[in-house]
Formats: C-alpha cells, structure tokens, sequence
C-alpha cells in the first residue's frame, strides 16, 4: 500500500529533528504502508502569493504524483498566511476556484473513497497581515485575525469543507478541533513531534484507513 502526502511545510515536517516523527510516517509506519511525501515549504493551495509563478502550488503538483493508492491532502495554511488574492474569483488564484480543480484533479487519479482532504488546524504563525504595508509584510498573530485580503483561517477550512462535501470526498476539519498551539507545535504553527502524533491520531480516526492492513 502506497499513500501519498501532498502537502506544505507541516506535511514536510519542518523544524523536526528526525522525519520519522511527521505525522505521514509515523501513520505509514503504523499501518505498513510505503508512505510518498510531496511537503514542499510555503507552498499554497491556489496559484496565488507565494505559489504564484514557480509552479509549487498544489494544483500544480497533484498531476506529478504517481504509484499511491491514497492520497491525503492537506492545506490552506499558507493560502491563509501568504496569499495575495482574495478567495472568491474565477481563475487558479483564486482558494475556492483552485480548491474545485484540486480535487477534481484528485478524482481524476484516484476513486473519491481514496481521497482523504485535511483542513488547517487553528493555531498562531508569522504571516501576512491586515495592516502591513505590502500582502507579504509578515508578523505574528492568531489565525483569528484577517489577513491581507480580509479573510480569517476559518474561512480557507470552511471553503474546503464546502467544496469536498459537494465533490463527495472525505474531510477531516481539523480547525473544528481542540488544538493547543502552545504544547503542540515549535513555533506557533509547525507541530512539534506530539502535534504530529496528534495529526496522525486525527487521521486514522475518520476511519480513511479502514481495511489497510498493519504490520
């Protein structure tokens, strides 16, 4: 059993000392499977911000995934932090517009059973702001807070809640669930080793790896 990871920094494991403890091997590891990680730093959802022109963006990537037999994908945060484009719009800058073709990209490659999408857990990080001087002026804040283009964090994890309801694909919210930035993660936003084991705990308990087997 193949599964693939498409993913930001969290899903790279940044800021780990050793990567066996991301939350993609740790459950890999827990359920024998060959785990394929595609965590690239910084990189967002849509084409936007950071992810505008070097081809990082995720529904860029997804067509270079290849063997899995799952996949799991998990982002919005840097869409939250980093992007400059609001999420509302008719082109792959837009979050919903870019969020709609990632995952029927994702259908196009795999049954929707085999689709796993993660929301962004609430938390506090460096990123773009309303009242920086530019989209990508960076300081510390709660992710309650609206970014530069007026929106909260809440509202990346509502529109992929949204979206995946109405494509039939399985989502795992986690901004609905209890997170303790402060225990969990090194700086804020990326998890420390329990934030991962936390991550992987979340996962299997949708129950999206019923039925692959453990060693």
């Amino acid at each position: 059993m193949n599964i693939a990871f498409l993913g930001d920094s969290i899903t790279l494991g940044y800021g780990l000392e050793n990567p066996a403890c991301r939350f993609s091997a740790v459950l890999c590891g827990q359920l024998g499977a060959n785990e394929i990680n595609h965590g690239i730093c910084g990189t967002l959802v849509a084409c936007a911000g950071l992810s505008r022109e070097n081809g990082t963006a995720y529904v860029d990537r997804i067509g270079s995934i290849t063997g899995a037999d799952r996949i799991v994908i998990f982002g919005g945060t840097n869409d939250y932090f980093w992007s400059d484009t609001p999420i509302e719009g008719d082109t792959p800058a837009h979050f919903r517009y870019a969020v709609r073709e990632l995952i029927r990209a994702a259908k196009e490659r795999y049954p929707t059973d085999r689709i796993l999408f993660v929301t962004p857990y609430s938390h506090h990080g460096i990123g773009n702001f309303a009242g920086g001087e530019t989209w990508n002026t960076s300081s510390g804040h709660d992710t309650t807070a609206v970014n530069w283009v007026g929106h909260t964090l809440a509202d990346y994890a509502d529109v992929i809640v949204t979206e995946c309801a109405q494509a039939d694909v399985l989502c795992l919210n986690l901004h609905t669930l209890p997170f303790d930035w402060r225990a969990l993660t090194l700086d804020g936003c990326h998890p420390n080793a329990d934030g991962h084991r936390w991550l992987c705990e979340q996962m299997l308990e949708t129950g999206f790896f019923d039925g692959v087997p453990a060693e």
